[in-house]
């Protein structure tokens, strides 16, 4: 009886933890403390991609985020107060893409000019996407050419893509992915079956693409950058 009442005890403290723990995290949620700064533009089971604008040295409250990838939109410079009193300034070119580990922390611009970068929250869990094997289809193996990997992990391969104007590329495969426009553009995808389907983009707007094969085409006078944020099964 004594063992049963121990465990008893055990199970609900470990509950009461557990919904702490939530509350927690909700109450250091970025899109919630500060909505001004932070707006959710993609939302799934794999990821939560969130759109940051901060005006010349605007400053935010303390909040957390789980790892993640960054793409600055513009030049960055900011103060980011740690969770324990640290503070560490950091600095972003626009178009650079940056893994970021789980962290809390307060952001202050340090910057005259406005700033904005897309983050790509990783999920995780049992209901991440499915990972394409690695053969012939995989991009950087079918256009080398057009397809870089800026880096990789055990989480996400990161690929910066460059496009000529009317340029095509072979029929490839991604896995479930996040596309960052860092310029204008104008695609077509043709996939296995031959069906088309043509995408027109902004610098800056976000795609989410589940797992696809195709080959695509700029139908653009003007080359098309992207980053393409490619997700791998956990």
């Amino acid at each position: 009886m004594k063992n049963l009442n121990h465990l008893i005890i055990a199970a609900l403290l470990a509950t009461v933890i557990s919904v702490f723990a939530a509350k927690t995290t909700r109450a250091q949620d970025p899109a919630k403390v500060d909505a001004k700064h932070y707006k959710v533009e993609v939302e799934n089971a794999q990821v939560r991609v969130l759109r940051v604008n901060y005006g010349p040295k605007e400053k935010s409250v303390m909040h957390r985020h789980p790892a993640g990838v960054a793409i600055s939109l513009t030049d960055t410079h900011g103060k980011f107060t740690l969770s324990g009193g640290k503070a560490e300034e950091r600095r972003f070119k626009a178009g650079e893409a940056r893994w970021l580990p789980a962290e809390s922390h307060l952001p202050e611009s340090l910057s005259n000019k406005p700033f904005e970068v897309i983050l790509v929250e990783l999920k995780g869990g049992k209901e991440a996407a499915k990972s394409a094997s690695a053969s012939a289809d995989d991009a950087v193996k079918a256009d080398a050419k057009r397809y870089k990997v800026e880096f990789e992990n055990a989480q996400v391969r990161v690929l910066r893509v460059n496009v000529g104007p009317h340029e095509k590329s072979p029929m490839h495969g991604h896995p479930a992915n996040v596309v960052i426009f860092l310029t204008d553009g104008h695609v077509k995808f043709t996939l296995p079956d031959g069906k088309t389907e043509e995408a027109k983009a902004k610098a800056g707007q976000i795609l989410w693409g589940e797992q696809v094969k195709h080959a695509s085409e700029n139908l653009g006078d003007k080359p098309v950058e992207v980053v393409v944020v490619e997700l791998k099964a956990n």
